[in-house]
């Protein structure tokens, strides 16, 4: 039995019967063609009662052979501790309804995979509106109609009606793929999205001062605590995201160089983030306490942890100053806006905000128009001085 490679697996075109295939570099790895053209990746094993199994692993065009054979090697640890992943796949295909199929989804599709902050979204989505809605709908008899009915009925948050049609076609491609429902049958597929409007808000110069000074008041007062402060204060004087801030450590704090190392951020696919830190910045982390056995800059309520729910004293502090349609990730914006009106190149902005993308930042580039207009209105006049200069009185005499 050869390795498998793609050469070889393009060569098996059967014409009268399936033909398996078998890797002798992984064994129970295979690929089965048959005559219609269609290969699929499979494992076989013997359970522990003695049973053969053959599972399923994906169709090639659907999986590469790399990603057949990473996922094989899973398999075979799963099978290995005593688990019969083929009796599971099996109990699975018998869920039949969009509450199973999420439950089947968070666990196969998103564990592991996802980060905590996706997982935790995706299940305010599934409880909110997906199970209530369509949670006992059998697959097989979801329609259309079904799904754009759930999404008119959010019709007036369109942010959550597209997320949670989002998600809902994200489960049936994986239903698909798991061959719960036909190919190409998923019916949110042809369901468009409502239009979103970006919201967007920025704190005005008065307005920061403002809440700079609710913030001391409301810290004085005890409405919030020294942690809460500080986090609001960092967001502000950073730019940074919230869970960038609330989940922060000590560790990642470089005073030497005034500068914040973010190893888990929401790009961090790409490496570290670097967040240069500012005086106003550093005053506030310094003027912080740091508990002994807590590694957290934001301490939360329990022992060890970190501030999780920063909504709530955000909202006190931003009824007291009077700027009940801000957003805590509206201040982000602001440090951007500021910025902008500094004259500084959407560049460097966006290495500042940690983007990744020139289109992420270039969400900024209207708010250079005054300081263009200063410019331009600058390098008018002395366009226009000498013309405007009185001419020499000899010249006027001739």
């Amino acid at each position: 039995m050869p390795k498998l490679t793609k050469p070889l697996i393009t060569a098996l075109n059967p014409t009268e019967r399936e033909v398996v295939l078998w890797d002798d570099s992984l064994p129970g790895f295979g690929v089965r063609a048959k005559p219609s053209g269609a290969k699929t990746f499979i494992v076989q094993y013997r359970n522990q009662s003695g049973r053969s199994r053959r599972l399923s692993v994906g169709k090639l065009g659907k999986v590469t052979l790399d990603q057949a054979r990473k996922q094989a090697v899973k398999l075979m640890g799963k099978i290995a501790t005593g688990e019969d992943p083929a009796e599971e796949r099996r109990r699975l295909l018998r869920s039949e309804t969009v509450g199973q199929l999420a439950d089947v989804y968070m666990k196969e599709h998103c564990a592991g995979r996802c980060k905590p902050r996706t997982i935790e979204a995706h299940n305010w989505l599934l409880k909110k509106f997906i199970r209530p809605k369509l949670g006992k709908r059998k697959l097989l008899d979801l329609r259309p109609a079904d799904i754009a009915r759930m999404h008119a009925d959010l019709r007036s948050t369109p942010y959550n009606a597209n997320r949670a049609l989002g998600l809902l076609r994200a489960m049936l491609n994986c239903a698909e793929r798991w061959e719960m429902i036909p190919h190409g049958s998923n019916p949110a597929a042809v369901i468009k999205p409502y239009p979103e409007k970006k919201r967007e808000r920025y704190l005005s110069a008065e307005e920061l001062t403002r809440l700079l000074k609710t913030l001391d008041t409301a810290e004085e007062d005890g409405m919030i605590d020294v942690y809460e402060a500080a986090a609001i204060r960092l967001l502000i004087f950073t730019g940074c995201r919230l869970t960038e801030i609330t989940t922060l450590e000590w560790a990642g704090i470089d005073f030497a160089k005034s500068r914040i190392v973010l190893e888990r951020h929401k790009t961090d696919k790409h490496g570290a983030k670097i967040v240069p830190l500012n005086d106003s910045a550093l005053e506030v982390l310094k003027a912080l306490p740091r508990l002994k056995d807590n590694p957290y800059v934001i301490v939360g309520r329990e022992a060890g942890t970190h501030l999780v729910n920063l909504q709530k004293p955000w909202r006190r502090v931003r009824k007291a100053a009077g700027l009940d349609d801000v957003r805590l990730h509206d201040l982000r914006h602001s440090f951007a806006s500021f910025a902008v009106g500094a004259g500084i190149p959407l560049a460097v902005i966006g290495g500042l905000l940690g983007h990744r993308s020139v289109q992420t930042t270039a969400r900024y580039a209207h708010l250079a128009d005054d300081p263009l207009k200063q410019a331009s209105n600058i390098v008018g006049k002395l366009l226009i001085q000498p013309d405007r200069q009185a001419k020499p009185e000899a010249e006027a005499d001739a």
